[in-house]
């Protein structure tokens, strides 16, 4: 059996994958230049073949290293989590945990879960969010760099590997601000040519809402901006008329019940249903634990309120 290879030529490189050449990649691990190389060199000749190739425009991976990266990256993660667990349990640190959710949830849900969690639950614990849809950050949670994802489902995806464990299902309304010229449309024809910003999606409830709003496909002079920024989408929907489809429960938060107003068109959009997704063989650390249940009891909260 071939000597397993040594931590820190895995994390050199990860690091030269990251940063993109030998040079960054020793700056970010705060080593000297040779001294990367000759770990990548040790890596490769202890694999018995090549990684990476050095191009006109950085380094790219060769066929084996396609191969190895993404298991190099699960293992270097989950041996990260599992330092990380401990650390927790033994002496009491804080932890970090890192999730994905899509926009949605991220202005509807998360800011009170997270302002509690801090304030009562773990006030120093480092809470990492990348916002996105599910399909963009799968990779992610596959490869356990994510504890797990709060967003809309999209049954396209294969997710076998995954709990999808269901915590509440809202309707789904057009939102605009309050004055907006068209707030009190009572249709989505008399909309199909104002501005629309919607949040980013190859696939899954977006991509449907499309050809309902769309039905004849889209005019050639309609603005619409996809992206999965809050503060771009709110200052689009705010100052520029911009409109936007969300869940209604958007519009029982104060502060956006102050800026912003349901468009009473008559037909039903498809509700939409928040699922938690985490992996069934990597069970949660503590504080991402801690985290998913407060997530789990503010759903709780807000189902009851709709």
């Amino acid at each position: 059996m071939p000597y397993m290879p040594k931590l820190n030529q895995l994390e050199v490189f990860d690091a030269i994958i990251t940063c993109g050449s030998m040079h960054a990649a020793a700056r970010m691990l705060n080593q000297t230049q040779p001294a990367v190389t000759r770990s990548l060199k040790e890596l490769e000749q202890r694999l018995g073949t090549p990684l990476i190739v050095r191009g006109v425009n950085g380094i790219v991976l060769t066929e084996m290293g396609k191969l190895f990266e993404p298991r190099m990256r699960l293992a270097l993660s989950e041996l990260r989590r599992a330092v990380d667990e401990i650390g927790q349990v033994t002496q009491a640190t804080d932890g970090t945990v890192s999730f994905g959710c899509s926009l949605l949830p991220s202005c509807s849900i998360l800011p009170t879960v997270i302002e509690r969690f801090h304030e009562v639950l773990n006030r120093n614990a480092k809470i990492i969010m990348t916002e996105g849809q599910l399909s963009d950050l799968l990779p992610s949670l596959r490869l356990g760099r994510l504890d797990f994802f709060i967003g809309v489902l999209t049954p396209e995806l294969y997710l076998n590997e995954f709990i999808v464990e269901p915590l509440l299902t809202t309707e789904f309304c057009v939102i605009a601000r309050k004055g907006h010229p068209l707030a009190n449309c009572s249709s989505l024809s008399a909309l199909r040519d104002a501005k629309w910003y919607l949040p980013m999606s190859e696939a899954g409830y977006y991509t449907d809402l499309e050809t309902q709003l769309f039905p004849k496909g889209r005019n050639s002079g309609i603005s619409i901006l996809f992206s999965d920024s809050i503060t771009i989408g709110e200052y689009l929907i705010i100052d520029s008329d911009y409109l936007f489809i969300g869940p209604e429960m958007m519009l029982i938060q104060p502060r956006n019940e102050k800026a912003f107003c349901k468009v009473p068109v008559k037909e039903k959009l498809p509700d939409g249903t928040f699922s938690l997704i985490y992996s069934k063989k990597t069970a949660m650390t503590p504080v991402a634990k801690l985290l998913a249940d407060e997530i789990r009891h503010q759903c709780k909260v807000v189902s009851a309120q709709l």
